[in-house]
């Protein structure tokens, strides 16, 4: 079986009557069965590069130490190189955790903008109650964050772990208790399609599913599909050791500890810690550089080719996504490197929950 599935999967081919007939009944969930049979993103390079506008949250992330702190929590090696993601919701931890975020989140706006709703409807009298009871509602949500939840958090496994030196995929398993791993080459990337049921407007973004068991991992994002082909070339590239990371701030924690990475920026001249050294104002050049290249992509028309299983057009990325240094002109020495929140992010940082 695994034979014919590398045939049919592992090298990009489009067979529908396969995808609807492996290992269908071997699943634990009906909603794994039905998203097994869905079409297959191809393997290899589409764009050619793995650079989003989430790298520059990833930018942020790494000087305030946001970046390090989800290490900390979600990883089991210290200088491990691997990759934990958030995943949607697979499982009813999961569920219960998101639901809570959702609550906190709702609440810090509650807060600021009812003030202002009872100022204009000139309600003044229950305001103040009404205010009262929303923020002691905040400070039980935080105070639990802060005292009960580090107690039993370590025991919770949240996040899906790839792991680039052992090829492994760590995914919770329902109870949310202990990780199942298995090997990234036997997980395929099937197309996933949800829709915000009062606008019907639909986000795209694929499956990472096991191929024959019900271990997953999910993303989705906006209407277009290119967003999910990025995405999963970065996954690819993340867990092919026999290549050099992609050069974005997300992954500039990984490349001295990887044999490959060290090697490649050695020889190529790559400024040390380049990611933390660059002005941010760089990542405007990048994001340009990317949005032009998807003009060529044609999301529609790729989505098309998806869908019925025709040949996706692969692109020819500028230098710029390869040797990003070559092309910054603001670079710090290694000295003027400052980690750490500023006080804005420091005063936001205490108004949410800490995961």
């Amino acid at each position: 079986m695994l034979e014919q599935y590398a045939d049919t999967a592992y090298r990009g081919k489009q067979e529908t009557k396969f995808r609807n007939e492996i290992a269908t009944d071997e699943r634990d969930s009906m909603y794994c069965r039905y998203q097994s049979k869905q079409a297959l993103f191809p393997r290899g390079s589409v764009f050619g590069h793995c650079y989003n506008n989430d790298q520059k949250s990833e930018y942020k992330y790494n000087l305030s130490g946001k970046s390090e702190e989800y290490r900390s929590i979600l990883c089991r090696k210290k200088h491990g190189i691997e990759l934990a993601l958030s995943s949607n919701a697979t499982n009813y931890i999961d569920v219960l955790v998101f639901s809570w975020v959702i609550l906190h989140i709702t609440l810090l706006f509650l807060i600021v903008s009812f003030p202002f709703v009872s100022f204009v409807l000139g309600d003044y009298k229950n305001a103040f109650d009404y205010v009262l009871y929303i923020f002691i509602a905040w400070a039980i949500s935080k105070l639990f964050n802060v005292f009960v939840w580090p107690i039993f958090r370590h025991k919770i496994k949240l996040a899906v772990v790839f792991n680039r030196l052992t090829g492994g995929v760590s995914v919770p398993d329902y109870s949310s208790r202990k990780l199942d791993t298995l090997p990234f080459k036997e997980f395929n990337a099937h197309y996933k399609v949800s829709h915000n049921p009062k606008s019907g407007f639909p986000y795209r973004g694929f499956t990472l599913l096991h191929f024959t068991r019900s271990a997953r991992y999910e993303v989705t994002y906006n209407n277009d599909i290119s967003c999910g082909f990025i995405h999963w070339e970065l996954l690819q590239n993340f867990m092919d050791a026999t290549q050099p990371l992609a050069d974005i701030p997300q992954f500039e924690y990984y490349r001295e500890f990887d044999k490959t990475t060290a090697e490649f920026d050695k020889v190529n001249g790559r400024p040390k810690y380049f990611w933390y050294r660059v002005d941010k104002s760089f990542l405007k050049e990048m994001s340009k550089a990317d949005d032009e290249l998807r003009k060529e992509f044609n999301d529609e028309e790729q989505l098309n080719n998806l869908l019925t299983g025709k040949p996706i057009k692969k692109l020819t990325p500028p230098d710029i996504f390869k040797f990003p240094w070559k092309y910054a002109d603001n670079i710090k020495a290694e000295s003027e490197i400052k980690f750490g929140k500023t006080l804005w992010q420091k005063f936001t940082s205490f108004l949410m929950i800490d995961l």
